[in-house]
């Protein structure tokens, strides 16, 4: 048996890292830290990378659960379900996809004789948008020098002299809040880790239920 989460960047690191603080064990067989980050995650690099390695892996044999994480980008959800759908068409039956069509939120595909499957598409199954989105969201409620960064933002975004477009906007505002820190610029798996992200919120319950039910956790 053989477990593989697919990722589009840098997306495992702070998802990891919530999973450990949420108290998620690891995935059975996984347990050991670079077996997890040398086996267990695969890096897609960018979005067509990161489909590719997703079709590679429905074709290896002996993979029992298997995940994908990539982000909605502007394209929006169901463009990116449907690239991922045209790959699960060549493993599994019309009424299983059907199913997996009409399921809200991220999907879970299951079907007899073949490996567990689950997509989530950056950052929550519903807008359009990326990783930092995602993260966005675990700012904590209120944080004064959040809405300060969110003011020089918009005031950015509408210079002359503004190169940021508004598709990596949230990238940069994100990256400036956490500049802005004690500890300017950790990473962002640090960044959780040291409690300037929280690991708690209603995006990160979906998300480790989501976790939780396509792969085989240990105790």
């Amino acid at each position: 048996m053989a477990q593989r989460l697919i990722v589009e960047g840098t997306d495992a690191i702070p998802l990891a890292v919530l999973c450990q603080k949420n108290g998620l064990s690891a995935p059975v067989g996984y347990e050991d830290e670079t077996k997890f980050k040398k086996e267990f995650i695969v890096v897609g690099g960018s979005d067509s990378g990161t489909l590719k390695r997703f079709k590679l892996s429905l074709n290896e044999p002996g993979i029992s659960n298997l995940g994908l994480i990539i982000d909605a980008d502007e394209r929006g959800t169901n463009a990116r379900w449907q690239q991922a759908r045209n790959i699960l068409e060549q493993h599994f039956s019309p009424a299983t996809l059907l199913a997996a069509d009409n399921q809200a939120g991220p999907k879970f595909i299951k079907e007899a004789n073949m490996p567990t499957v689950g997509v989530w598409i950056m950052p929550d199954n519903i807008r359009t948008g990326y990783l930092e989105h995602f993260l966005s969201e675990l700012v904590p409620t209120g944080d004064l020098l959040w809405n300060h960064a969110e003011a020089v933002m918009a005031e950015l975004m509408g210079q002359t002299f503004n190169i940021v477009t508004p598709a990596r906007r949230q990238k940069a505002l994100l990256h400036t809040w956490l500049s802005w820190q004690k500890e300017p610029g950790k990473p962002f798996g640090q960044a959780i880790g040291a409690g300037y992200l929280s690991g708690e919120g209603a995006l990160v319950t979906a998300f480790l239920d989501w976790f939780g039910e396509v792969f085989e956790l240990g105790q």
